[in-house]
């Protein structure tokens, strides 16, 4: 069975914003193709509420860094309470969305992927082996850039807000 090795869990972004949806969507959409993820949407909910629109999405990120290890990112965001709005800027009137968002991000190490070693005689004892000793180096690398990959990723979701803030 594959092993999960957890760098980030549940780790929160939170911000009221005005905002386009459809440029999130897209610009989070581009972020993964430029760093060569393969992505799928796991579930998407749209809720017409009281306060304003409620809207869930679920994605998960997969990019195979070598036969042994694959880097898992779990994207989920909430918009709530979302309302149309009409904005000025630039003296021309915009229409765009008010909400809240929430991120929500794990991040993983998915080792073992290929489930190897369960298939073999001694097989937990021989990866623990395997991820302790043989390949501890070459792990605490990728730790290091799947850690890097993801604060740059909470860095273009920021800069996304920032730059949508009127």
């Amino acid at each position: 069975m594959p092993l999960k090795d957890y760098l980030f869990q549940d780790f929160k972004l939170k911000a009221e914003s005005i905002f386009d949806l459809g440029e999130l969507y897209k610009s989070l959409f581009r972020w993964f193709e430029l760093h060569n993820y393969s992505f799928f949407e796991r579930e998407y909910k749209d809720i017409d509420e009281p306060a304003g629109k409620h809207i869930e999405i679920f994605w998960q990120a997969e990019k195979e860094i070598d036969a042994y290890v694959k880097f898992v990112i779990e994207l989920n965001y909430f918009v709530l309470g979302m309302q149309k709005v009409e904005i000025e800027k630039g003296g021309v009137k915009i229409k765009t969305n008010k909400a809240t968002m929430e991120f929500r991000i794990t991040a993983y190490l998915l080792k073992d992927y290929g489930d190897k070693f369960s298939k073999a005689p001694l097989g937990k004892e021989i990866r623990f082996i395997y991820d302790k000793i043989i390949a501890k180096s070459r792990l605490d690398k990728y730790e290091g850039l799947l850690t890097n990959e993801v604060n740059q990723m909470m860095d273009e979701i920021k800069a996304f807000i920032d730059i949508h803030k009127y």
